[in-house]
Parts: C-alpha cells; structure tokens; sequence
C-alpha cells in the first residue's frame, strides 16, 4: 500500500477554536453529595452503549437536579497530521455546576456525517486502528438533563505508514541477529545517546532494553535520523574495536545566530534530525538532538546566542572485515535489483552505521530575547550589549563568578536561556531558570561534577555499507536503497525540513503578537509532513520528489492536486514590518469641526504592533507629534487603535464665543503607525 496523499487545504476552522495546543484547564472542585457519581469513574468500552440516567438525580429544575446544562468543553486537541494508525483526542474539563459530567465524542471522516464514538466521564480518548482519510472531532459535555454545545476540532491527516514485519518475512534470519546482537551488547559497552531508536516491527520488546543507548555497529536511518539495529558480523575476529584519546579533548564557542538554518548548526543537529514541526514529531518522541534544536527555534524577531561546550574524554572506533554484513542477510534477505529486499534491509538495518564515536560531556546554552519592541537602531545596541555581557562572563572557556553586571543585564533585556546537555550530572540544563539568573553557577556546577560515570556521546560519524564480495558485479545502488545523489530522498528530505522550519516561522510569529494564526497555517501541516513521509519510507521514495514538482494527492482520484510549493508561498503570508506617517492640519474659524482621523497600515489584514509606539500611542503601535494646538472651546484630544490597522485621533475643535475670546482652533500633528502586514512571499527552497 503507497501512503495516501492529501489535499486539506481549503478546510475552514471556527475562529473560536482555532488553537496549535491548549492545556487542561482546572475547574472548580465539585463538593460529593451521597448520591452523587462516586470519585471513581470508567471508560465504556462500547461506542453505542446507553448511558441510563443517574436514579439519584430528581431531573431538570423540579426537585433539585441540574437547571441548565454543563459548560461547553473548552478546548479540543489532537494531532493535526500522524502516520500512525491511531491518534488521541483530548479535551479540557467542563464545569458541571456541582453535578457529575459525562462525554459525548463525534468522528467525521472525509467531510461526511458525525458519528458518535465514545461516551464517558475520562477527558480523552486514544482510538486506533484508524485508516487512512481526512478526519475531524467534536465533543459536547452532559447532566443528567441538558446538553452543552459541542466543541469542534481542526481536521486531521491520519496516513499510517507501510511497515513490514520482518520477523514473519525471515523468522530465522531475525531470530539469528537478535540472539547474537543480544550476546554482543552483554559484553561490550555502550554510550550513552540522545538518539532515538527505531524497532522493526515484529520484534520481541525483551530485545529493546537499550533505548537510550547505542553500541558501535548500530544502524542509522539518515533520513529519519535515528538508530536501527546491528547488522555487522559482530562474531567475526576483525570486528574490532579500539578506544584512544580525543583529536580534540575540550571546545569552547560563543556565536551569534544568523537564522534558523545556522541555530541547527551551532547546536550539531544533523540535517536528518530535523524532522519538521508537524505534532505528530513530538507524538513520536524526539531525537535528543531534534528535541534541543525545536525548542530553539524561534521567529526573526528574536535575538539569539549560543554558548556551547564540550569534554571529550575517550575515542571510540570500529573496523570490520571485508565482508562486514551479517553472512543471514547476504543470503536470506539482499538480492541485486529487487526493491523488496533493498527496504527490507533498510527497514532493519538503516542507511549507514555508526563507526566512531567521541563521549563526554556537552552543554548547550541559547540565549535569547524579543525585539519586537525595538527599532532597528535599539535592536542592534541590544544585541552588542548581550553579546559583551556573556563574552565578560565565559572568559577563555570557563566561567567566572556571577557578576551583578550579568544578570542585570539579562533581566532589563528580559533574556531567555534555554538549555540541553548531552551527559555530564544529570538534570543541570533542566534546572536552569528560564531567566538564566543561575545560569553561571550551574555552568560551573556541569564542569565540576562531569565524571565517567555521566558521559555520554557528544559526536558520533558513520559509514555506508560495503557490498558483500558476492555482489561485486552489481552497482552500490542494485543492492541498498540509493539515498544519495542532488535529488536522492536525502537531498528532498533537506529541502522540505527547510520548508518546514520557514513555515513554522511564519505561522508562531502571530502568537508573538497574540494574534490567532490563519487557517491556513493549520490546515498545511498535513500536507508538508505527507511529502516528508514519501522521504521517509523506502517504498515511497519514487513519490519522494522535488517541493518544485509536488503536488498534493486527491482523497478520490489519482489525478494531480494541488502544487504545495505555489500554494504555501501564497496562502502561508509572512508577516513583514510595515510603517506610515500622515500629516494633519485641522483649522476652523469662528466654528466648531470634529477630528476623527485615520492612519492605518496598507490593508485590513495588517495590525499595529502593540510592542511599539510612544506617547499617547506606547503599547500601541503608534506616535503622535503634535507641532501646535488650539482649541479654546473644545474637548479633549483622544487616541485609540481602530481597527486593527488603524490609528484614530479625535477630538472637538470649537472656538466658542468667538467675539469675547480667540476666533480660531487648530490642530497641526502627524501620527507614524508601525506594524505587520501578511505578505504574499515565496518560500526559499536549497538548490
């Protein structure tokens, strides 16, 4: 089966519930009367059961039962894209007014009908084996009497993915591998990893004890970035490993970050880590590298440093014979020119294996502050001023005492630190305040107390697979899944995260100002991580093609969709600096006039940054500069923001009684509106 591709970009979600996640919510804790539903409560394991009224509760209105019915639930969350067969919904608590609440769950698959498919008092719902559509979820609270109103979810992509079960396919050859692999692990050692671990289907779970850790020899996924399991001889005498100093013991850096592509770099998240940002990643579990770099990743608005180090104590290496495959998989699984068997390898084994490794200890520290409340000018002293400050601190590798200079200067930039480490004494990086107030002394605390007992692996490489001699005759490519190449599945993989980091950009930059981000920002999740999964999978990789030559499938036909690429440059807007001024000059004679003026941004869909402005218009997004006023009879000037793209100055210019007094009211002033407009802009795609 070829994954389903979708076309999802015309949904329309309620502005009301439009949310990328939103947490439980409390409620009020409801007092237990006697006959009350008891604290306890159940699942119903049927979709269809009845839900029989609770004898204790006298009904609506006539004998003390509930008067109205519970609030509507007032959030609804699931991923927005999975390749999974199974997806969890969940939803915030109503407010029962005292009396028990239950839950009623309606599915829509494909834009058809509501279907009910859970009723129960639990605030969610894990349902499984789901096939492959478009799907959409409501859910509603309920008394003993009344109803709420639903609340509706966005739509999701269910795609699950192709998986083979190996151990049906080749229950000898798997059987094999396990047992010496599990032979080989008991008496070697391991380093510890961020790295996530990817298990074939169908083995046994008494073999996945070491998550978490990897032996040299493991397999790697390069596209998925993450470790498969050891296909080497490991029995054979030249396997072989050997451990001698570090090339390079110890490293220092402090950089400032250009964008989003260079923060991958500096935090060595390798392309093949950075998976995209749909849910479904974080359903998944994330690579230790993966997960440092999405927690960094951030709008243009910000300004970032990064502070890394690294120990490394001991280098690891493997060499292997000449024949390094496992002799099982040469005969039992590789053949030349057969797809079928080039994923199965890949399935179990990966694209590459690990070779070499370095451990020890590293931590990464990315500081961060908004400048969305600078200008240009402001900004820059900003950033020289953080760039000294942390300079003044990290002298020459290590770090001095805490100075009063630092942490005043990260509290009046309101400085972010957030931090990883890889290895050294545990829950460091986790206990550094967000604003890295203790940053120094818990610097100090990771270099001192890293000992052999904590190290991990700060830098690993790997190796492609050699052909057995038995093959020769054949290309590299006719017996492993060809990766490679400007226009191999790594390359694509490459352009699409890229597409998806600049997505991410553009869509949490309207949370930076409180805005709700557009529908469209939703609905186009799916549809970037379905190209993504077409380069994930081995038997997808004839659709795993160029952002310039994909389009979105149909839910019906086989004929070409929508172009992604096209679609995302103009429905995904940029939100781009904008500004205006307008002079004003408002004179009356021996009369009365009313001032209701305007300046806006360049169209409705633009906003005032409420970061900027001064004066009457501070935190507003806009300044006033009055060069002279005169109203002797008037009223008062005021300012406000309306609508949204729009600075209004009013006020009552009257000069009175004129023939007593001054015949003349003036007001000469000129108002700069500074915001953000949605523009229409291309995504950038690496050549």
């Amino acid at each position: 089966m070829k994954y389903v591709k979708y076309i999802a970009l015309a949904a329309v979600v309620p502005k009301m519930v439009f949310a990328a996640a939103v947490s439980l919510q409390s409620v009020e804790v409801q007092r237990i009367e006697p006959c009350l539903e008891p604290l306890t409560t159940r699942e119903i394991s049927q979709q269809n059961e009845i839900i029989k009224p609770d004898p204790c509760a006298p009904g609506g209105g006539g004998g003390g039962g509930p008067y109205g019915p519970p609030s509507t639930p007032p959030s609804i969350t699931y991923p927005a894209y999975t390749n999974t067969n199974s997806i969890k919904i969940s939803w915030a608590a109503s407010y029962g007014n005292g009396y028990p609440v239950t839950y009623e769950l309606y599915e829509s698959k494909n834009n058809g009908g509501w279907a009910k498919i859970y009723t129960g008092s639990l605030p969610s719902r894990v349902l499984s084996n789901k096939t492959a559509g478009k799907y959409r979820y409501r859910v509603l609270a309920k008394n003993a009497s009344f109803s709420s109103s639903y609340r509706y979810g966005n739509y999701s992509l269910i795609n699950p993915r192709q998986e083979s079960n190996l151990y049906s396919k080749y229950p000898t050859t798997m059987s094999t591998l396990d047992s010496e692999n599990y032979q080989f692990r008991t008496v070697n050692s391991a380093a510890k990893t961020g790295l996530k671990r990817d298990y074939p289907e169908g083995q046994s779970s008494s073999m996945n004890t070491d998550e978490g850790r990897f032996h040299l020899g493991n397999g790697f996924d390069l596209v998925r970035g993450s470790l498969k399991e050891t296909c080497l001889n490991v029995n054979h005498p030249d396997f072989v490993i050997t451990q001698t100093p570090p090339y390079q013991a110890s490293t220092f850096d402090i950089s400032y970050v250009n964008d989003n592509r260079h923060l991958a770099q500096l935090l060595d998240v390798s392309s093949s880590a950075q998976i995209g940002f749909s849910t479904d990643d974080f359903n998944l579990g994330l690579s230790g590298e993966k997960e440092r770099y999405v927690n960094s990743v951030s709008d243009e608005t910000y300004v970032r440093y990064v502070v890394k180090v690294k120990n490394r104590r001991e280098f690891w290496s493997l060499s292997t014979p000449v024949n390094a495959i496992h002799p099982a998989l040469v005969s039992n699984v590789l053949s030349p020119n057969d797809d079928e068997a080039k994923a199965d390898f890949r399935e179990r084994c990966g694209d590459n294996y690990i070779n070499s490794v370095n451990i020890g200890s590293g931590l990464y520290l990315v500081f961060r502050f908004s400048a969305k409340a600078y200008s240009y000018q402001e900004r820059e002293a900003a950033k020289a001023e953080l760039s000294l400050a942390i300079g003044d601190v990290f002298q020459a590798g290590g770090a001095t005492d805490s100075s009063s200079s630092f942490t005043e200067t990260l509290d009046r930039l309101n400085v972010e630190v957030r931090a990883d480490q890889i290895g050294g004494p545990p829950g460091v990086a986790a206990g550094i305040a967000l604003n890295g107030l203790n940053v120094v002394d818990k610097y100090n605390q990771f270099v001192q107390d890293t000992n052999p007992s904590n190290w991990a692996a700060v830098d690993y490489s790997t190796n492609n697979y050699q052909r057995p001699t038995v093959y020769n005759a054949y290309a590299h490519s006719q017996i492993f899944a060809d990766y490679t190449g400007s226009q191999g599945p790594l390359a694509q993989m490459r352009r699409w995260l890229d597409i998806s980091v600049q997505h991410r950009e553009r869509c949490d930059l309207y949370g930076a100002y409180n805005k709700n981000s557009p529908t469209q920002c939703h609905t186009s999740i799916g549809e970037i991580s379905t190209a993504m999964d077409l380069c994930r999978e081995t038997r997808n990789w004839d659709q795993c093609v160029h952002p310039h030559q994909y389009n979105t499938g149909s839910l019906t036909t086989t004929s070409p969709g929508t172009y992604l690429l096209g679609w995302l440059s103009t429905n995904v807007k940029k939100l781009n600096e904008d500004t205006n001024t307008e002079d004003y000059d408002h004179h009356v004679y021996k009369r009365s006039l009313n001032v209701d003026d305007r300046t806006c941004l360049k169209n409705s869909q633009c906003f005032l940054n409420p970061y900027r402005g001064s004066g009457p218009g501070i935190g507003k997004g806009f300044d006033v500069f009055s060069y002279y006023y005169d109203n002797p009879r008037g009223g008062s000037r005021s300012y406000s923001v309306y609508p949204q793209h729009c600075a209004r100055t009013q006020v009552f210019l009257d000069t009175g009684n004129w023939i007593l007094a001054d015949t003349t009211a003036d007001w000469e002033y000129s108002v700069r509106v500074e915001g953000l407009c949605p523009d229409a802009e291309d995504f950038l795609v690496i050549p």
